[in-house]
């Protein structure tokens, strides 16, 4: 059996190399961890987003529901303050009434057109970009994937440098033994 003279060099890299493997393996439960984390994360977001789009929309039509309301006050004040054509009137007999009743319906009509349009569509942009923010940071969380990185270096076995050196050993020991002999 010859003896390795690179044993300890080797032994040292086993070492390094089985720490190198550990780190990794902890970098990668960790990156996986933090995966698990985004994949939840992103479903809250997406449950953000559409509760953010649900609340536009229900007060859009909470709005279109007030704005009908103001429309149908204003069509009974126009009709209760009528009276009957009983002939004998003017031919513009109630047009200024009816003029403020158009009025009336065409703001209400602006309103809506601006809350179910114009402002639905702010409101849309906004939690678009609410949601998309959130999702940035949520990928930012993530951070970057384990890299193993280089590998460590295992030297070589030099058997014949421990044979050379069990050599000449053996030659230092037979020299002294022959030194005592031959005086």
């Amino acid at each position: 059996m010859c003896v390795d003279a690179n044993a300890g060099a080797r032994a040292q890299a086993r070492a390094q190399a089985a720490a190198k493997d550990a780190r990794y393996a902890s970098e990668g439960l960790k990156f996986f961890n933090r995966e698990t984390t985004l994949a939840r994360t992103q479903n809250q977001n997406v449950i953000g987003l559409s509760r953010d789009q649900s609340d536009a929309y229900a007060q859009a039509v909470a709005t279109l529901g007030k704005g009908r309301k103001r429309v149908e006050d204003a069509t009974r004040a126009y009709f209760s303050t009528m009276g009957v054509d009983e002939g004998g009137r003017s031919r513009r007999f109630g047009k200024l009434k009816y003029q403020a009743l158009l009025q009336k319906n065409a703001e209400v009509e602006s309103t809506i057109q601006n809350v179910l349009g114009r402002n639905q569509a702010y409101a849309n942009q906004a939690s678009t970009r609410k949601y998309q923010a959130a999702q940035a940071r949520a990928r930012e969380a993530l951070g970057v994937r384990p890299e193993y990185g280089a590998p460590v270096m295992m030297p070589p076995t030099n058997r014949l440098g421990g044979a050379l050196q069990i050599a000449s050993q053996v030659v230092g020991i037979a020299s002294g033994v022959q030194g005592l002999f031959n005086p």
